[in-house]
């Protein structure tokens, strides 16, 4: 038993080690879904702060917070992986105040974190196009065909909806990368994580994978075979950076209190991806174990086979709802049903408080309990083969696709009041 275990403990671990961005470009439908609340959308405009700023002006209330934050955290979200002691927090002057809070907060100190807005494709950029080393760790290769950012300068005044929705992109630019001992980075050794839980700590994007991922709703017969499949962190995030969005509006700096709400979205979204709740979609608890004990016996081909399938059908998904919307915004069709079921507030009242229960039990196992049907649609509407580039080919097939874009039309009215609840719960009470 104990072989059986360990082999499927290897196994489960190679199909973690899948593509990571849970929706590429979370902006596309972020701010439609954001423009439905008029708490954002006809807020007055705030100042752009710098960091250092921030961070200089509120050092000794930062202290407190985060050690609060830490404290909670060591119990509940990251109690495989507490902050270390030395880590923790004091503040610092203009010259080392941004690195010590970004490695309190355990993110990837090199992230740039620079000033920039997003702009929807269908509008032209209407500042200069931002510095892509200024906005992402990867550079020009990360935002090219995808990403359309200008740059803003500190002192401009900003509406919060753009603020509020480009930030919810940024943990894709860098945060999380590197953050474990067998990533080989040197600031990382000290950061707690420990090893890599999944995924290949050696391939790029490889080792953000725990942080904006959930595995929360497996069996418990997965769980025991691998439970490493439980050192996820999107819980975590989303408890330090709402902390962070609440203090900042409490303290009268709402550029960052925004700016900190649209980080922890980013993880909210991570959890609607159902590629990202599931280990393995349409495969049964016993068809895994099935897969993993050929495996042990030396019949590799039926795992290499789930794991291919599964990580074509992640990246083609997000492909495709990428160049749906994108194209829908270019040809100005704003009543496309992906764009218009994300603004839709009919369902909003029948979703309570945000908290972090609602996110693992009503938006996670909303995202979980879709992923078979959708992985379903995406064979039969042969989607593999015929989306290519951005664009359907003659192999598509039709009635199937049109089935699967009511799926996620229909997952999209979810998503939309999934992601206000959270935001309401982050923006200041009057």
């Amino acid at each position: 038993m104990r072989n059986v275990i360990f082999t499927t403990t290897v196994a489960l671990l190679t199909i973690a080690a899948l593509p990571l961005h849970a929706w590429s470009n979370h902006f596309l439908f972020y701010r439609p879904a954001i423009e439905a609340m008029p708490e954002v959308a006809a807020a007055p405009k705030v100042k752009v702060e710098s960091f250092e700023e921030f961070l200089l002006k509120e050092k000794d209330g930062l202290i407190a917070l985060l050690t609060q934050v830490e404290n909670e955290a060591r119990t509940t979200y990251a109690k495989s992986a507490p902050q270390p002691a030395e880590l923790a927090f004091k503040g610092g002057d203009a010259a080392t105040i941004r690195v010590n809070f970004l490695k309190a907060i355990r993110i990837n100190p090199g992230t740039p974190l620079g000033y920039f807005i997003q702009q929807l494709p269908d509008k032209p950029l209407i500042r200069a196009r931002a510095n892509a080393n200024l906005v992402t760790l990867f550079g020009e290769k990360e935002l090219v065909g995808r990403y359309e950012m200008y740059a803003i300068d500190k002192g401009d005044m900003v509406a919060p909806l753009d603020v509020l929705a480009t930030a919810g992109d940024e943990p894709d630019f860098g945060f999380d990368i590197n953050l474990f001992t067998d990533n080989n980075a040197d600031f990382s050794k000290n950061y707690g994580f420990g090893e890599q839980s999944f995924g290949d700590p050696k391939l790029y994007y490889g080792s953000q994978a725990p942080f904006h991922i959930g595995y929360y709703h497996e069996s418990g017969i997965i769980f025991f075979a691998g439970s490493f499949l439980k050192r996820t962190y999107p819980r975590y995030r989303i408890h330090q950076f709402m902390n962070l969005a609440r203090y900042a509006f409490k303290t009268g700096h709402p550029y960052w209190g925004y700016r900190f709400l649209g980080w922890g979205l980013h993880y909210v979204g991570d959890l609607t991806q159902p590629y990202h709740t599931r280990v393995l979609p349409t495969y049964g608890t016993m068809a895994m174990l099935w897969i993993n004990i050929k495996a042990m016996l030396g019949f590799e081909q039926a795992k290499t086979d789930a794991v291919n399938r599964i990580s074509a059908r992640h990246t083609t998904i997000e492909d495709y709802h990428f160049s749906v919307l994108r194209n829908a915004y270019i040809e100005k069709k704003f009543d496309h049903p992906f764009i218009r079921s994300v603004m839709t507030t009919a369902r909003d009242k029948d979703y309570g408080a945000f908290d972090d229960k609602f996110l693992v039990d009503v938006i996670a196992q909303t995202s979980y309990d879709i992923s078979d049907r959708l992985d379903t649609l995406i064979d039969q509407s042969n989607l593999l083969k015929g989306f290519v580039k951005g664009k359907l080919t003659g192999e598509i097939n039709p009635p199937a696709l049109a089935e699967l874009d009511r799926l996620i039309a229909s997952h999209m009215q979810n998503v939309g009041p999934q992601l206000r609840s959270y935001i309401r719960a982050g923006l200041p009470t009057k």
